[in-house]
């Protein structure tokens, strides 16, 4: 405000000044009755009047030019001035456009994010469903198992009947034998419709591998490279796809990877790595593992003797197949107490033929009275397992035998 204050007086005091010389050159030209161009003294008068006019506008222009850079900028600059803004409302225009674009977009993108959630609460009921279906599918599993259970007493009794009747042993072996092959049928039958997509259960083994410890890093990272390839070969075997597809369904911890990897390389001997899954899983969900880790060591020697006991043929209260039953635990039991590590799922250690089974059992009934049977080691049996075992029946005498070859 006090600039424009200045502004004008000075502009005032410079008019004052160019019209108090321009009247005084009037005076003095009429005084004088000079000419300019060859005018009357009076006309010469009204242009000096006219030329002072002049020269006090542009004066007092050039003055508002040099003290204001906004007066000169209206003065010389207006039309630049224009330009750029036509050139700013051009621009405002085209950003206007741009956003209304993004905002179509950004109604666009909520929409989809919006139908993502809704997929997403779809997909937890259907993950909920199939929990229930699941614990629908165990108690009908239990029901299965308590109607084995049922059935397998049935087949004792038909097998304590067999004994009284020799006669009509073979017909009712057969029979029994049926009876069990549609029991195994009817087991084998529910299991599958109950638990059709249950692949593995909690804590079950995938692969038992047994590796070389002490070895170099490369060997070590291609031993467990086998292990982790061998445990995908056979859960994609147990679900039915084809290994060769290269599918990786078992996920194992980065840490328990790494750990194992080092474990191995610093610890010399065989050591022993069970993949067991951490929880229950269906088709279609990987099979996350854990890897459980024990030193490979021997526990019996081949043909060692494992277990021994004097056996009663004679006693009809007991059937022989429940006394072998019974002789097969207390091995498994013993070899699981000597170091042969079990099955998870089921604790036994091995497995024996049935065929064997039925041979040892024909050759007790054939020596009747006392017998010894004697279990030795198949082969050497390490921690791993299996146990693998070799029966021999032996007849014992009893004292009214001895007294009487006596």
């Amino acid at each position: 405000m006090l600039f424009g204050i200045r502004l004008m007086i000075l502009l005032a005091i410079m008019g004052g000044a160019i019209a108090y010389i321009a009247d005084k050159l009037g005076s003095k030209i009429g005084k004088k009755r000079l000419t300019v161009f060859s005018l009357r003294p009076h006309d010469t008068s009204v242009l000096l009047t006219v030329l002072s006019g002049v020269l006090i506008s542009l004066c007092s222009v050039l003055i508002l030019a040099v003290s204001s850079n906004s007066a000169r900028t209206a003065l010389f600059g207006m039309e630049k001035l224009q330009n750029e803004i036509r050139t700013l409302q051009a621009d405002r225009e085209t950003a206007l456009k741009e956003y209304e674009s993004l905002q179509d977009t950004l109604r666009s993108k909520n929409e989809e994010i919006a139908a993502l959630d809704k997929k997403i609460r779809d997909a937890d009921a259907a993950r909920l469903k199939s929990e229930e279906s699941l614990q629908a599918a165990r108690n009908g599993l239990e029901a299965a198992r308590i109607q084995y259970e049922t059935t397998q007493g049935e087949l004792v009794a038909a097998q304590s009947e067999v004994k009284g009747l020799q006669a009509a042993r073979d017909s009712l072996n057969e029979e029994i034998t049926k009876l069990q092959e549609r029991t195994k049928l009817l087991h084998e039958g529910l299991l599958h419709m109950r638990e059709d997509q249950l692949v593995y259960r909690s804590g079950e083994v995938v692969f038992n591998g047994v590796l070389e410890g002490g070895r170099s890093p490369e060997e070590s990272a291609n031993q467990m490279k086998w292990l982790l390839e061998s445990a995908n070969n056979t859960a994609l075997s147990r679900i039915g796809v084809d290994p060769k597809e290269k599918v990786e369904v078992v996920w194992v911890p980065k840490t328990e990877y790494e750990a194992l990897e080092q474990r191995i390389q610093k610890e010399h001997g065989q050591i022993l790595v069970r993949v067991r899954s951490l929880a229950n899983t269906v088709v279609g969900q990987p099979v996350v593992c854990q890897f459980e880790v024990i030193p490979n060591k021997l526990v019996y020697h081949n043909n060692q003797l494992i277990y021994q006991k004097v056996l009663n043929v004679a006693d009809q209260s007991v059937s022989p197949e429940e006394v072998m039953m019974s002789y097969l635990q207390e091995v498994n039991r013993l070899s699981v107490e000597a170091g042969v590590l079990p099955d998870p799922m089921t604790g036994k250690v091995g497995n024996i033929s049935a065929m064997t089974v039925v041979d040892v059992q024909e050759k007790m009934r054939r020596m009747g009275g006392q017998v010894m049977l004697t279990a030795y080691a198949d082969g050497d049996i390490m921690t791993a397992g299996p146990v693998q075992i070799r029966l021999e029946a032996e007849k014992v005498a009893s004292a009214d035998e001895s007294m009487r070859r006596w």
